[in-house]
């Protein structure tokens, strides 16, 4: 199937102080389709997603070589301005991140910003874009009302509206139905749907059917280089790669050393974190801490505040219906 690019990522690497975090990254992203990111955590899904708007840049001690070319554009060419570049590329956090102002407001913000001051105008910025977000008729009578007083869900509708508003080309998704409930979480996807008629979509997911469910072309990420890419149909149903078919069919990528062990089964956040911290601080730098979990929210929530903390999540894999591995280096 031949695709139109949109985005051409040519040898990108990425650096966090010392420790490379991306690895000689070369993939070309389609034109309006849905792209899913998948891949364990830590395996560099998100900083690959924030490095393709720059947003990036706004964390410490950042080093980027390589290219990242949008419509033809190097993003990371001295002279491009930020600003701008933004404005071309939305992006959806993992929980929604509704500005403390009215509903109404919170789509003519970045409007506002860019311009545009007519009352008329921005009526119609805000009707058009909360349809498009399939949030209109929940809210039309009440777009005066403050946006905290909506249900996570529609906030993250709402979030989708604002960064429609700005009219961007590409819509950047870090897991942004993983704090949903279901319901909600389908509203999203079939916005997605919907918008890639429109727009080019990129998310990174934790979860293969969403994954199926949305997706025109997967990229499979692990510890910082692309394993394997391609049409989601075949990727999905014809994967090349060992590690590929291991993480699709749950098993484990690689047999890994650690040099502790740590079983968490039975407790929960935030006792779980507190008792890998202290884990990690017994061990020497450069040390394998290997944790087992049974609480489902610690397979995303435990990685990140190790990853806060300074450490490098090397592996989350399934064990089992309800046991997971979380493999943790000490920096």
């Amino acid at each position: 199937m031949e695709f139109k690019t949109h985005i051409s990522v040519k040898n990108l690497n990425l650096w966090y102080g010392g420790q490379q975090a991306l690895n000689d990254i070369s993939i070309d992203i389609p034109d309006k389709k849905v792209t899913a990111i998948i891949g364990p955590s830590g395996c560099g899904k998100s900083t690959f997603l924030k490095s393709l708007n720059r947003l990036i840049d706004l964390q410490d001690d950042v080093k980027v070589n390589g290219q990242v070319l949008v419509d033809g554009e190097n993003i990371y060419d001295p002279h491009v301005e930020i600003t701008h570049l933004r404005k071309k590329i939305g992006l959806l956090f993992q929980r929604p991140q509704a500005l403390p102002m009215s509903i109404y407001d919170n789509v003519a913000y970045g409007p506002r910003i860019h311009g545009t001051k007519h009352r008329k105008d921005l009526d119609g910025i805000v009707e058009r874009y909360l349809k498009l977000s399939g949030l209109w008729d929940e809210v039309k009578d009440r777009l005066q009302g403050p946006a905290s007083k909506l249900s996570i869900g529609q906030q993250q509708r709402l979030c989708l509206a604002r960064s429609l508003a700005i009219e961007p080309e590409v819509i950047l998704g870090d897991e942004p139905t993983s704090a949903l409930d279901p319901i909600s979480a389908e509203h999203i996807e079939q916005r997605f749907l919907e918008l890639k008629k429109q727009y080019t979509i990129i998310l990174v997911t934790h979860s293969l059917r969403q994954a199926q469910r949305l997706a025109d072309y997967v990229i499979f990420f692990y510890l910082g280089n692309i394993v394997e890419h391609g049409p989601a149909a075949e990727f999905f149903r014809n994967p090349k790669d060992a590690k590929t078919q291991a993480y699709i069919n749950g098993r484990f990528i690689e047999g890994r050393k650690a040099d502790k062990e740590l079983d968490l089964k039975g407790t929960v956040c935030p006792a779980n974190f507190v008792k890998a911290k202290l884990a990690l601080e017994g061990l020497d730098e450069g040390k394998v801490l290997r944790i087992i979990v049974d609480y489902e929210p610690a397979v995303s929530e435990l990685p990140r505040a190790m990853e806060y903390e300074g450490h490098k999540v090397l592996e989350v894999k399934r064990l089992s219906a309800t046991d997971w591995e979380i493999v943790i280096q000490r920096l």
